[in-house]
C-alpha cells in the first residue's frame, strides 16, 4: 500500500507564494533538480489542487532546457489526479478528477498503489489533505528566506495533528527537507 505524502516549498515563515504569487524566490540548483528527478521516479501518481493543477498543465507541455529529461517524462507518463469541485475536465494527458469524495478516492488509490503518490498543492488543498486525514507524510523544503507575506501552506481549520520528524536533509542552497510522519 503506498503513502500520500505533501511536498511542497516554504518560506521560513510558513508561506508558499509571495504576495504577487510567484514562487520564483524558491532555490532551484542541482542538487535540488536531482532530488526531483529521484522522488519523480520514486511514485505512482500526483495529487494536485486545482489551481495548481491548471498552472501546471499549462507549463509541463512546453516546459523547455530548463527541466530535466526525467521530469519532462514523468510529468507526462505520471497519472495526475485533482482535487477539485469546479473542475468538470481535464486536458493534461493522463489526469484523473478525483470526484466528490476525495478522501475516499485517495484511500482507494493508495491501496491499489505499489508506491507512494506526491501531493504537489497549493495551501488550499494542503489544508483539504489534513482536514480530510488522507496525509500519511509531509515533506517541507523549508527555504532560507523571509516573504513577510503571501499564500499561507496552511490556513483555515483542522484538527491538530502531532507530526513525528522522521528525516532530514540540508541542500548546499541552506535549504532543509524535513520529513515529517503523521
Amino acid at each position: 500500500m503506498g503513502r500520500l505524502f505533501l511536498h511542497i516549498n516554504v518560506s521560513l515563515d510558513g508561506y508558499i507564494t509571495d504576495s504577487a504569487g510567484d514562487i520564483d524566490w524558491a532555490f532551484a540548483d542541482e542538487e535540488f533538480q536531482r532530488h526531483i528527478d529521484d522522488l519523480l521516479e520514486s511514485i505512482d501518481g500526483m495529487v494536485f489542487g486545482r489551481t495548481a493543477f491548471e498552472q501546471l498543465a499549462a507549463y509541463w507541455p512546453t516546459a523547455g532546457d530548463e527541466v530535466s529529461e526525467t521530469q519532462r517524462r514523468r510529468m507526462h507518463e505520471l497519472p495526475k489526479y485533482v482535487l477539485s469541485r469546479t473542475l468538470r475536465r481535464t486536458d493534461w494527458h493522463n489526469s484523473h478528477l478525483l470526484g466528490d469524495d476525495p478522501a475516499g478516492a485517495l484511500d482507494d488509490l493508495k491501496r491499489q498503489s505499489g508506491r507512494d503518490l506526491a501531493l504537489f498543492a497549493g495551501g488550499q488543498a494542503a489544508t483539504s489533505a489534513v482536514r480530510l486525514g488522507v496525509l500519511d507524510q509531509m515533506r517541507l523544503v523549508v527555504n532560507p528566506v523571509l516573504l513577510g507575506g503571501g499564500t499561507r501552506l496552511f490556513d483555515g481549520t483542522y484538527p491538530r495533528a502531532d507530526l513525528q520528524l522522521t528525516d532530514t536533509h540540508r541542500f548546499g542552497s541552506g535549504a532543509l527537507l524535513l520529513t515529517y510522519d503523521l
